[in-house]
């Protein structure tokens, strides 16, 4: 009995010796601050919780920002009136035309009249609407894109790689995108002051194939005060393209 009783004492007394160690002052202090060791998949996933970057803050303004547009109403009845003179085209010159070549009691020179009233109307509206704008783009940078005083003076210090994308309608009406540097672009006074912008496209057709056509030279901007942002952005690009035609 005695020795049960002194075995039982002892394992007492290191219980109560392992209990109050676990309480002392700086074992609570180490609780507290954190400071007690944990296991390696949690020590990783803090450290990884701890240098995540924080989300980039997002952009106010696309990289393609529309600056300039002509106008609904305007671009549609271009469209249209463009897709009329074809359907009048091909109704004179394959239906109109052979009729009175065909027939007996009309004079020769009728066909090739009825031939012109289709092919005038044609010529003359895809003449005057080619070099017509539908929209312009500017490429923004990324410094430039998180505020709108930072574009806008983006806007009226444009280096030397600015670009933008100028967007005209085809034969049939359907858009077509050019991009170009700022810098390329000149003032003209051409096709009855119709185009009023150009730029230098040798270069530029001696490595197109010849299946895609010309590229275009002769951009007409007509719509006097852009809506897009008061036309603030294009009046600072129009300005700068001016002043750099006289400086040259």
């Amino acid at each position: 009995m005695a020795t049960n009783y002194v075995l039982s004492q002892r394992i007492l007394l290191s219980v109560r010796s392992q209990y109050s160690r676990s309480f002392q002052p700086h074992v609570l202090a180490r609780f507290v601050r954190g400071q007690t060791q944990c296991s390696p998949l949690r020590a990783r996933s803090i450290s990884a919780t701890s240098t995540a970057k924080p989300a980039g803050k997002r952009a106010l303004y696309p990289e393609r920002l529309i600056i300039y547009h002509a106008g609904t109403g305007r671009t549609v009845f271009l469209g249209c009136l463009k897709v009329t003179t074809i359907f009048i085209f091909t109704f004179f010159c394959i239906v109109v035309a052979p009729t009175y070549f065909y027939a007996d009691d009309q004079p020769p020179w009728v066909p090739g009249v009825a031939m012109l009233s289709g092919v005038v109307p044609m010529v003359v509206i895809m003449y005057i609407s080619g070099p017509f704008v539908n929209y312009i783009h500017l490429r923004l940078p990324p410094f430039a894109r998180h505020s709108r005083e930072m574009m806008i003076r983006y806007s009226k210090s444009l280096p030397k790689d600015a670009e933008v994308d100028i967007t005209t309608m085809n034969l049939l009406g359907k858009p077509r995108v050019a991009r170009m540097k700022v810098s390329s672009l000149y003032p003209i006074k051409e096709r009855f002051g119709l185009a009023n912008y150009g730029r230098d496209t040798k270069e530029l057709n001696s490595k197109r194939p010849w299946w895609m056509g010309r590229a275009v030279r002769q951009f007409g901007v007509h719509a006097g005060k852009s809506q897009i942002m008061g036309g603030e952005v294009w009046g600072n690009i129009a300005a700068t393209i001016s002043k750099r035609s006289k400086a040259s």
